[in-house]
This record gives C-alpha cells, sequence and structure tokens, in this order.
C-alpha cells in the first residue's frame, strides 16, 4: 500500500472526514471499528488510526 497523507479539518462537533480514497484504500466502511492512539510529546502529538475487527482492541 502506497503512503497517504492528506489535510482535514476538524468540524465544529469535534469530527474529522476521511476522504473516499483513503478509505478505499483502507478498507474503512460505515459502521467500521478503529482504534484511534494519540503518541509523542507535548511539542508533538500523532494520531494515528488503525482498522478493528469489533470488540478486538489491543
Amino acid at each position: 500500500m502506497a503512503l497517504m497523507r492528506l489535510l482535514t479539518k476538524v468540524d465544529e462537533e469535534g469530527k474529522i472526514k476521511i476522504p473516499k480514497n483513503v478509505a478505499r484504500e483502507t478498507g474503512l466502511k460505515p459502521g467500521a471499528t478503529v482504534e484511534v492512539k494519540v503518541t509523542g510529546t507535548a511539542q508533538g502529538q500523532f494520531i494515528t488510526i488503525h482498522t478493528r475487527k469489533k470488540g478486538h482492541l489491543r
């Protein structure tokens, strides 16, 4: 899979939209379970999103 990078905005409800091409490439579908990780320090934090089978979070 190719590295993908995108910019998106957080809406008023704190939600972000994942573009269709990224969802298609990663197999994300409505209702999918994802794991969101925040890593880094106060100087630089990163958010990583992993797809998961329902109920299978590490």
